[in-house]
Formats: structure tokens, sequence, C-alpha cells
């Protein structure tokens, strides 16, 4: 049975709606099959399968980099969202290496905020007192917004990366493995601050292999396998982390393997 804020979600149109999608990226050789999902404005869904069942593929044609083989996606009733809306933070933390932190946000500024901001000169952009944002505090990158995204470690850099997003107020969240390389500080502060942005009402998808994390921050759970879409769940109707991590497992268990270090 349903709580009442999951009926909530559910009576609520999809801000997201992927539609028969099928996809390959060489000739009669599809990764994703048939697959179809709405996500109503809200809800934090966790996309969930094991490495190179398209995952990465499915986020790349939902915020329209990829073209489907067949059907379609749609993110806020447009084909091609718009991407001061949406915020997509792959692996790589969607930073350019070579320029600051700081020149990061100025530059995705320009490119994602209003119109009157994109015509502006970036250095009219009031940023000067971006250190005492409180995104930029929380996260701890005040002392780092002068250096180079090269020089940050890869956790520093999807801090600064989830920061210069977040900086524009999307409506729509989307996480490439938000979890990986990052120390167990950074990783509450993931939760803390997605858990914050689910009861503000924001729309999240997430890409992890992380089930805790999924645990704390998702409503419901798709799970991709073999080309398609095989498992749809609420996170609220599994009564323990172990039922849950049975499902989201596929019920595998863990196979003894023989590495011949004895041998």
């Amino acid at each position: 049975m349903m709580n009442d804020n999951e009926q909530n979600q559910q009576s609520k149109p999809p801000i997201i709606a992927v539609q028969d999608i099928t996809f390959g990226y060489k000739r009669k050789q599809s990764v994703l099959e048939h697959v179809s999902f709405d996500v109503p404005k809200g809800q934090s869904l966790a996309i969930l399968g094991y490495n190179g069942v398209g995952k990465t593929t499915l986020f790349n044609l939902i915020v329209g980099l990829l073209r489907p083989w067949s059907g379609q996606a749609i993110i806020n009733k447009r084909y091609v969202p718009s991407m001061r809306d949406v915020f997509e933070m792959t692996e790589q933390a969607n930073m350019i290496n070579s320029m600051t932190v700081r020149d990061n946000i100025k530059f995705r500024k320009l490119l994602f905020d209003n119109r009157k901001a994109r015509k502006a000169d970036a250095k009219t952009i009031d940023l000067a007192t971006l250190e005492d944002q409180k995104l930029v505090q929380a996260f701890g990158i005040g002392e780092h917004l002068d250096k180079k995204v090269s020089d940050l470690s890869s956790g520093l850099r999807k801090r600064a990366g989830l920061v210069a997003g977040m900086l524009l107020d999307p409506h729509v969240i989307m996480l490439d493995e938000p979890t990986n390389s990052v120390d167990p500080l950074t990783r509450q502060l993931l939760v803390d601050y997605i858990n914050q942005l689910r009861a503000d009402g924001r729309t999240i998808l997430t890409i992890t292999h992380d089930l805790h994390y999924c645990w704390e921050v998702a409503d419901r759970i798709i799970i991709l396998d073999h080309k398609r879409l095989i498992a749809d769940h609420m996170i609220v109707d599994f009564p323990t982390f172990e039922e849950f991590e049975k499902a989201a497992t596929l019920g595998r268990e863990k196979t003894h393997v023989d590495f011949g270090i004895n041998d």
C-alpha cells in the first residue's frame, strides 16, 4: 500500500517520460530495447544495473545528447530539454580541466542562465561573492575556486561540479555515480544535500552502484538488464535493506572465484 507521499508523487504529471526507447551505437547491435518509464515531479529515482547495461546511455538519450533509433524521451514537455532547467553531472563532473573552478562557474552561468545573462560579458556577472554562497561553503570549495580543475582531486572535482551546476537552481538533477571516488565526508554531504532537494520537491535521477546511498536518497528504483527495464520498485516496499539489496542485485548470489594465487 502506498503512503501519502507516494500517492502524491504518482498523482503528479510526469516531468520525464521515456517512451519505448530502442538505441545502439552500431547498426543491428542494440544497447537498449523498448525501455519505458515515467518520473513524476519531485521523485528521486535511482537507475540500477550491472556495468555495461546502458545506464549512462539512457541518461544521454534523456537529455538529447543521443538520438534513439525508435521511441522518445521528453523532459518538461520538451524533446530537447532546456539545460537551464536540467543539470546532468557525469563521472567527470562536467568541468573544463584547463579552467579554474570560478571560471567554470562563470562559463556555465553564461551558457545556461537566462537570455539577459547569456548576452552579458562574463566579467559583468556578479560572482564576486561566490565564496559567501552557502552551497560553496557547505561543500568546502571556497579555497579552491581559483585552482584549475586539473589540479583538484577527483572528490573535490565532483564537489565543484555539483556546486557549479546547482548554483543555477535546476528543476531536474541527473547524477551519474555521484559517490564514486569520494571520501566519507563528501558522501554524507551528498546524502544530506540530495535529501534537502527531495524535501524541496526537486526531481532527481541517479545512476549508482552504491546501494546504501540509494537506500538513503531514493524513492524508487528501476533496474536495467539485458537491454531492457526489468524491474520497477518503490523503496518503501522493502521492509529491510537486506530485502532491497536482494532485489537490486536481481537475487544473484556472490560466487566463489579461484584467482589461482595459491597454485
